[in-house]
């Protein structure tokens, strides 16, 4: 079966969407538009729609990568055309292709980019020397829960691929490891840089990668 590959942004009200229920939203609106989804098998069937990094509650997407299971191709660029009649306003559908039979979206994650704004009154110098002190860390070990809820040490300083403040913007620029092997939340991270609520702060992902011959490939 074919497998539908969409690029999208996910901005506004959406942020505050759980995962379950940006899932709820996706078939719901697909349904609406008509695509012929697959569904599973068995007493509950639901179709297979899947996230390549499901998104913190309270972050923004210009980079959200979705695969989902059709019965067979269609004109989806139709449905990108029109699809204010069947998608959230604050949810934009960028582009998609049709793959046959590749490894799962999530497996193939291993970094993703984040700006990160900080609407709170502290200068801009002052977060340049936290972020420097932090990158002269050799290693900063916070707890972590794991599902089984238990609490583990993670070394989160060798999960930082990349972190700077970038004048241009006025924004954290975060590159950090993400996916199923090893995975930093960028708010995870601002905790150990600057005290600062999360709800003075801005969180925007930029780009998702996958890993190739030693190298980071854009995943889309």
């Amino acid at each position: 079966m074919p497998i539908l590959r969409l690029k999208a942004k996910k901005n506004g009200r959406l942020r505050f969407l759980s995962h379950l229920e940006s899932l709820k939203m996706l078939e719901r609106s697909m349904r609406r538009a008509g695509v012929p989804l697959k569904f599973s098998n068995g007493f509950n069937p639901h179709p297979n729609i899947s996230f390549a990094s499901p998104l913190p509650v309270g972050s923004l997407s210009d980079y959200e990568i979705i695969d989902v299971d059709v019965i067979n191709e269609f004109d989806f660029k139709e449905i990108i055309s029109n699809q204010t009649e069947y998608f959230p306003m604050e949810f934009t559908l960028m582009d998609g292709y049709f793959i046959e039979n590749e490894k799962s979206l999530m497996s193939q994650v291993t970094a993703a980019d984040y700006l990160v704004k900080i609407n709170a009154d502290i200068e801009s110098e002052d977060i340049k020397e936290a972020i420097e002190t932090f990158l002269a860390k050799e290693s900063v070990i916070i707890k972590k829960k794991t599902k089984r809820g238990r609490y583990i040490d993670v070394d989160i300083r060798e999960q930082v691929q990349d972190l700077i403040f970038d004048d241009e913007v006025e924004m954290i620029f975060i590159r950090t490891d993400t996916g199923s092997v090893s995975n930093l939340k960028p708010l995870a991270l601002l905790d150990q840089i600057i005290i600062v609520p999360h709800e003075k702060v801005d969180v925007l992902r930029t780009k998702l990668y996958k890993g190739e011959e030693g190298s980071l490939v854009e995943l889309f």
